[in-house]
């Protein structure tokens, strides 16, 4: 991209030339005339080099007519042409027929027509214009310079190519002043890395920087970009895009308000309303900031990052001070949630200080003096795991210090199991067994035609319980029991907790819109 600036530098040196053409005049100038020194000597500007024929005619034109192999000279830059119509007073001139001007070795434009305005300092050259520099060319069919202003401009369609670029546009312009060049209308970029499409690009020299200004397009074969606004620097290989950026890769698309991309490291960052989204595994993360690691297929959300992956008709929420997400294939990808985790989906809520979900066996983690909300149950221990299937949650485990806890009523009992592990198995969204091993606690109560009669306390090696209607249906104990059955009448409040109880319902999240807040 950098290169394509010298086509337009050196036709506008090729061409400068004409920009003091006040009088073209191949001058006999007599012996004698030529030593006296009172006589002022005429303004060279143009050396006529050969022409066939030179012919001048007032009565028929101004114009002073060169034919057949016209060959003119001007500060080292030469013009070739058929025929050439120079007019002194109007300060114009019009070249046809194999025009070739050349710069030393570097630069040759031609075409078929060219004209110049002395008064207005514009040049133009018509069809199958062609300007070769070194390993660049540039085609047009109609290329106007402005040499007063130093623009060159072209509107019907031009294409720059070198030996690794391609660029196609409808109209091209160069502002010698600032060193820009300037593409408008179907602007089109092919390069063997990439790809680049856009409405609108400008191009600075000094810095090698290309700007976006309208829908644009980047596609190579491992990632496509699209922005309405943005930046690339050609040498660093680094850009930033804005205005409805986004950035695929095969596994993944992130969008953001600004994305900022390295292509060398193949890293990126994201601002504000950050999304990525895992086509695979349909699954998007929210946040304000991102950063992206294209060969690790890795990113890293803050600024209230919320994860969220449907699971056949309903969605799960995970939400963080952090989140890092890694694809390690189609299949296989996990995320790690850092630091005031909040889960929410409709029948499952947690809180934890970290977590961590893999996709391959749908296993999520909670660490860190977590707790774990299904309909009128809580689940606390040092580490839980959660088993997601396709349709819903499967079940979950709690590894030491377990304590499962069930509203028995909606005033003050609770169901209640503890041991050095449980395992919960859960169907249609609620509890269907669960099986405790190790220093095994129960404490239920028993119902009579659905009102309750009694309080079982009972503690052994292993618990298996079945829940009906969200009910304790039935319970085997093994193999050693003691435990005892008291009436309700006599029950002493104070014995109707294990040790460990920490009823904290009123904190599980109830919408995904609290995944954030506070409390």
């Amino acid at each position: 991209m950098n290169k394509f600036i010298y086509i337009f530098f050196s036709l506008f040196i090729s061409l400068s030339f004409l920009a003091q053409t006040k009088k073209v005049e191949k001058a006999i100038v007599p012996k004698s005339a030529a030593t006296t020194k009172t006589q002022t000597p005429v303004a060279k500007t143009i050396n006529i080099k050969h022409a066939n024929s030179l012919s001048f005619d007032r009565d028929k034109s101004n114009a002073k007519v060169l034919t057949g192999n016209v060959v003119c000279e001007h500060d080292g830059a030469i013009l070739n042409c058929d025929t050439a119509l120079i007019f002194d007073e109007d300060q114009k001139m019009q070249a046809s027929g194999h025009i070739v001007i050349t710069k030393g070795d570097s630069i040759t434009v031609t075409g078929d027509k060219l004209f110049y305005d002395g008064k207005t300092k514009i040049a133009t050259l018509d069809n199958n214009v062609k300007c070769v520099e070194k390993d660049m060319t540039l085609t047009t069919n109609h290329l106007s310079f402005d040499v007063g202003k130093s623009i060159a401009n072209y509107y019907d369609g031009g294409t720059i190519v070198n030996k690794e670029n391609t660029l196609v546009s409808k109209n091209g312009h160069y502002y010698s002043s600032t060193k820009d060049l300037a593409f408008h209308y179907d602007v089109e970029l092919t390069n063997p890395d990439y790809k680049m499409k856009s409405d609108t690009l400008r191009y600075n020299t000094i810095t090698k920087t290309a700007f976006f200004l309208g829908p644009s397009i980047i596609t190579s074969k491992t990632d496509y970009i699209y922005c309405e606004n943005g930046w690339y620097d050609t040498e660093k290989e680094k850009a930033q895009f804005s205005v409805n950026a986004l950035l695929v890769t095969s596994q993944q698309k992130l969008t953001g308000d600004s994305l900022f991309y390295d292509r060398n490291a193949q890293t990126g960052r994201a601002f504000r309303n950050v999304r990525l989204i895992d086509t695979a595994q349909k699954s998007i993360i929210y946040g304000g900031y991102g950063e992206f690691k294209q060969k690790r297929s890795e990113a890293l959300i803050t600024i209230k990052p919320i994860y969220a992956r449907i699971v056949e008709g309903d969605t799960l929420f995970i939400a963080a001070d952090t989140l890092y997400h890694r694809d390690l294939d189609s299949v296989d990808n996990f995320l790690n949630a850092y630091h005031h985790v909040k889960i929410y989906k409709k029948d499952m809520q947690a809180l934890a200080d970290s977590a961590s979900l893999n996709t391959k066996d749908s296993l999520l983690q909670l660490f860190k003096n977590p707790f774990l909300w299904s309909n009128r149950s809580q689940a606390t221990a040092k580490l839980i795991k959660v088993y997601i299937g396709k349709n819903t949650i499967n079940g979950f485990k709690l590894e030491s210090n377990a304590f499962l806890i069930q509203q028995a009523d909606s005033i003050d009992k609770f169901n209640q199991l503890s041991g050095r592990s449980l395992e919960a198995f859960i169907k249609n969204d609620t509890i269907r067994k669960a099986i405790v091993l190790g220093n095994a606690e129960m404490l239920y109560y028993v119902k009579n035609k659905n009102k309750i009669g009694a309080l079982n306390k009972t503690t052994c090696s292993e618990i298996n319980m079945w829940f009906k209607n969200d009910e304790i249906d039935r319970v085997t104990l093994k193999p050693k029991v003691d435990g005892n059955i008291t009436p309700l009448k006599d029950v002493d409040p104070a014995n109707t907790k294990i040790k460990g109880f920490n009823w904290q319902y009123d904190k599980r999240p109830k919408s995904k819109q609290e995944l954030h807040s506070k409390k």
